[in-house]
């Protein structure tokens, strides 16, 4: 007897190792599936370029570009590159994030495809946490297993996740979402007596500030999960209020405010300035119509959750009407909206699961809910971790009507549905993310959703100008302007366009209806100076150059400009002053040194030339225009050999530089090596016959010396 219980204990324990062992397995399949998930919705997408923010946030800000690193500005500036303390500043002060851009940039440099990947990375990770936080969730009315599943693959498709994915700008979001999601994680693991878990949250807090500010939310989250991870719910209200207000929430609450007031006092306590076309809601200044027209944004924000076919990367000006009245039926969705939050909360204490998902949802968008004003009306991007409630409120749904049909042949029905929507809403993620490749993609599917958003027209326009369709920038800065008139950057970039086609009237009065709405618009004043000075307005331009400078102090490129205007008059010391200015504001400033290094060259000062250019290089090594300048000079002092390096050096960057071969083949030709020169000349008219006119008049002269030595000989 004694035989037999030991066998079929021995059994048992087996069975229970196999069991596991196939547990674990099982475990590791879907975790492979969830992975695969995500590489079919976004894997074509790595090969996109930078796309709207990305340009600002990461190509032109020089705390990204600038190696070695400026840790200085790093940390003094906001996310975009502006310091925090200036009033034009957005007070986004993400330095960690920027940070992070800088190590890519230092790693791969400019290529969109390994930040995105590394974006992609970051949603697999992110997916996985869904995935194993939900499988911790213990709530009687639903199953585990299949809700944790369910509610990671919904995470891992879901089309609103595109722009944090696909913009590289969405790698805060991203982070902020694994530092809630390890939170969260850890809340749930916590025990009673565990001070040290609280520790690591605030400290996950206070790292994800700087990252992305919303984080600032993980703690009441962390509250509120707790609230109902120890079923606190099912409590009278006495014992929940005296549970919420324990030692480890007033902890959790007081190192909250302290990060904020911390945050706030990094940027000087102010407030950023936004215009009334970023949110048109927040302007509004009748009570009424701002109460009702944000709330309808919150339906808004939930249906584009629910079915996310209207898509948009811009929401501000011309995609949601405001709301005037309470007789408005776009309200139902609103009453609808919250009637269902009302039903949910009134039942939570027989079912507490669609409050949870409720609260996952609303507590990570409450910084961007408009209660504090806001430069957007909706942010795609600012959903992604909101989304972790949403997919968990879908995947209890799910798994109440697959429990409530007992019936196989509406099981069979139920599960063919749900993978119908599954497929539908990983096509349309692929969709949305082939959008996201390229600005010209995004801008044109932008228009399908609000034909009458009028930065989407600016967008187009902008983007049309730098690819030289002037004809298509034209129709749609001024469809821009039809729609919002007083949109003083497209007046202003309008103006330009205008100044480039060689048409200065309606250039200088565009712009002049840009300072219209925008006394003070620094950049319009200097605009408005280049016209002037190009109609030979000299006095005018001047002025308009002070103007400025007086909005906008230590603004590099105005003196530049003031510089050329100062060169046009023949004042070359003026010019020269205001060259240097704009150099010391802003070393990397190509345009101003190679004026400096021109005028020292064409005066003769050499020597002040290589010392300026040596300068010049530590900012700018790869800057063609300055190693050409200073080839030049070095062949003029007859340092041959330097010149030649050089020359061959800045051929090797860009070969199809007339130019450069020219003055190649010049200092071999001062130089007497008369081969070379000649090779060098017959290079630049292979590129371009029409432009390398001093090579073909150079080889000439120089066939016609070697036949006439040839003959003398």
């Amino acid at each position: 007897m004694e035989k037999c219980t030991t066998t079929a204990g021995q059994n048992s324990l087996e069975n229970n190792h196999d069991d596991k062992k196939d547990n674990i397995v099982k475990r590791l399949l879907f975790q492979c599936l969830l992975i695969l998930l995500c590489l079919a919705c976004y894997s074509h997408a790595l090969n996109g370029s930078f796309v709207f923010d990305d340009t600002v946030a990461i190509i032109k800000n020089v705390d990204v570009t600038t190696y070695p690193t400026n840790w200085t500005a790093i940390f003094k500036n906001d996310f975009w590159g502006t310091s925090l303390l200036s009033s034009e500043s957005h007070k986004s002060y993400r330095p960690l994030t920027t940070l992070m851009f800088h190590l890519d940039y230092s790693i791969f440099g400019f290529r969109a495809k390994h930040m995105k990947a590394i974006n992609l990375l970051l949603h697999c990770i992110n997916t996985l946490l869904v995935w194993k936080l939900f499988g911790k969730f213990r709530l009687e009315s639903v199953n585990n297993d299949h809700v944790a599943a369910v509610a990671a693959s919904f995470f891992a498709i879901h089309p609103i996740h595109t722009e944090a994915v696909c913009g590289v700008v969405g790698r805060a979001e991203l982070v902020y979402c694994t530092l809630y999601l390890v939170a969260l994680l850890l809340t749930c693991q916590r025990t009673c007596s565990s001070s040290c878990t609280d520790v690591i949250i605030i400290l996950i807090t206070a790292t994800g500030v700087f990252i992305k500010e919303t984080a600032i939310a993980i703690p009441i989250a962390c509250i509120f999960l707790e609230y109902g991870r120890a079923h606190i719910f099912l409590h009278p209200w006495r014992t929940q209020l005296k549970h919420l207000c324990s030692l480890r929430n007033i902890v959790y609450v007081m190192a909250t405010v302290v990060i904020i007031i911390f945050r706030l006092w990094l940027q000087d306590f102010q407030i950023p300035h936004f215009k009334p076309m970023d949110n048109p809601i927040a302007f509004e200044n009748d009570l009424l119509t701002r109460i009702l027209s944000q709330n309808y944004l919150y339906a808004i924000n939930l249906w584009i959750l629910l079915c996310p076919q209207w898509l948009c990367f811009d929401w501000a000006l011309g995609c949601v009407r405001l709301i005037s009245n309470v007789w408005d039926l776009r309200l139902q969705a609103v009453l609808a909206m919250y009637s269902l939050a009302i039903v949910a909360v009134i039942n939570c204490r027989q079912n507490f699961a669609p409050v949870l998902g409720l609260g996952l949802m609303v507590i990570p968008f409450l910084p961007a809910s408009g209660v504090i004003k806001v430069g957007f009306v909706i942010a795609e991007r600012v959903l992604y971790v909101p989304s972790i409630g949403f997919c968990f409120l879908v995947a209890q749904a799910v798994s109440y009507v697959y429990n409530g049909n007992p019936k196989p042949w509406l099981l069979n029905i139920y599960k063919w549905t749900l993978m119908l929507c599954f497929v539908s809403l990983l096509i349309r993620t692929r969709e949305r993310a082939s959008q996201w490749l390229s600005e010209d993609g995004l801008f044109t599917s932008a228009l399908k959703v609000c034909p009458n958003n009028a930065k989407v027209h600016y967008n187009i326009a902008r983007l049309a100008t730098d690819r030289l369709d002037r004809d298509k920038a034209l129709t749609h800065y001024h469809k821009a302007i039809n729609l919002y008139p007083q949109y003083e950057s497209a007046l202003m970039n309008l103006g330009n366009l205008y100044r480039e086609i060689g048409e200065l009237a309606d250039a200088e009065r565009y712009i002049k209806e840009a300072l219209d709405v925008v006394p003070d618009f620094a950049t319009a004043w200097m605009n408005l100076g280049i016209v002037q000075a190009a109609r030979k307005d000299y006095k005018n331009a001047l002025q308009s150059y002070k103007n400025a400078l007086k909005y906008r102090k230590n603004y590099a490129i105005c003196h530049y400009n003031l510089g050329n205007l100062y060169l046009d008059q023949k004042m070359h010391i003026e010019a020269m002053e205001h060259w240097q200015e704009a150099v010391t504001l802003n070393p990397r400033q190509p345009k101003a040194w190679v004026n400096i290094l021109t005028m020292l060259d064409n005066r003769g000062l050499y020597e002040d030339a290589l010392r300026h250019s040596e300068q010049a290089l530590t900012h700018l090594p790869n800057e063609t225009n300055v190693m050409f300048i200073r080839a030049n000079v070095f062949g003029k002092l007859k340092h041959y050999v330097e010149a030649e390096e050089l020359y061959k050096y800045i051929i090797e960057l860009e070969p199809l530089n007339v130019l450069f071969h020219t003055n190649l083949g010049v200092l071999y030709h001062r130089w007497d090596k008369l081969n070379e020169a000649i090779d060098s000349y017959q290079n630049a008219l292979k590129l371009n016959a029409g432009k390398a006119i001093t090579a073909r008049e150079n080889l000439s002269k120089l066939l016609k010396r070697k036949r006439k030595e040839k003959k003398n000989k």
